[in-house]
């Protein structure tokens, strides 16, 4: 019972910075791993439920997700594409070496918040945002923790975007990320499906008020938000994956 209250708490804290940001399932993974499931169990399992978090971000914003759909489409195919063969990778091969590359692709991801964004993308940038969210996208699906603040990160580049624009698209992108890998994760029978759903239910209702907090952020506020939980991520895994 203590340990199905403790994951329903930390799937509250997820759902909540998921919503305002990203990169807060780095809690619930190591969460999944101390209550006995196996990094590949706890993996996937963390992956389904968190996911809920950013569909809990999108309530309230339905008007816009049909046009943020239609304008992303080609960034969400790129990042599906990539969701899907890291979603094959995890059920098919072990973690442990790319573990130790997360820490250096949330740093930087997160230094790049701090490039002057551009005001029109030229058409090589373009293709470069293709290329890193397929990457992004085989991240996701390969291993999970610090999805969000990467995508942030790459649709922060563009000027045109607003705060409340980058953060409904990079839910968006997300959640549409996650249906090819999520679906692998199932069919895969590893998952624990007590503990995603719990996470499942916490994490939508903490994303609701998530995405309720960051229309209060100006552009750099919330840059300077995404960078501190994006370094915070990068020290964590680093010390999980590189001193123990």
């Amino acid at each position: 019972m203590f340990e199905i209250v403790a994951i329903f708490i930390v799937g509250l804290s997820v759902g909540f910075l998921n919503g305002f940001a990203g990169g807060a399932s780095i809690l619930s993974f190591p969460a999944l791993i101390a209550v006995g499931l196996n990094p590949v169990t706890a993996a996937m399992t963390n992956a389904l439920g968190v996911s809920t978090a950013n569909i809990g971000a999108l309530l309230g914003k339905s008007k816009y997700i049909k046009d943020i759909i239609k304008a992303e489409s080609t960034l969400i195919g790129y990042s599906m594409i990539g969701a899907i063969i890291g979603g094959l990778a995890l059920a098919l091969m072990p973690i442990e070496g790319f573990q130790k590359l997360v820490p250096i692709l949330i740093l930087i991801a997160s230094l790049t918040l701090f490039i002057k964004v551009q005001e029109n993308l030229t058409p090589i940038k373009q293709k470069l945002q293709y290329f890193w969210l397929t990457f992004i996208g085989f991240y996701a699906g390969y291993f999970g923790p610090g999805q969000g603040v990467m995508t942030i990160a790459i649709l922060a580049r563009d000027a045109k975007r607003s705060v409340t624009d980058i953060n409904i698209s990079k839910n968006v992108v997300v959640t549409m990320t996650g249906l090819g890998s999520n679906l692998i994760y199932i069919v895969s029978g590893k998952v624990n499906w007590t503990y995603a759903g719990i996470l499942a239910i916490s994490c939508a209702i903490g994303g609701y008020f998530g995405a309720k907090v960051v229309d209060r952020f100006s552009r750099e506020a919330y840059h300077m938000g995404i960078f501190i939980i994006g370094m915070l991520c990068a020290v964590w895994f680093a010390r999980e994956y590189w001193l123990n």
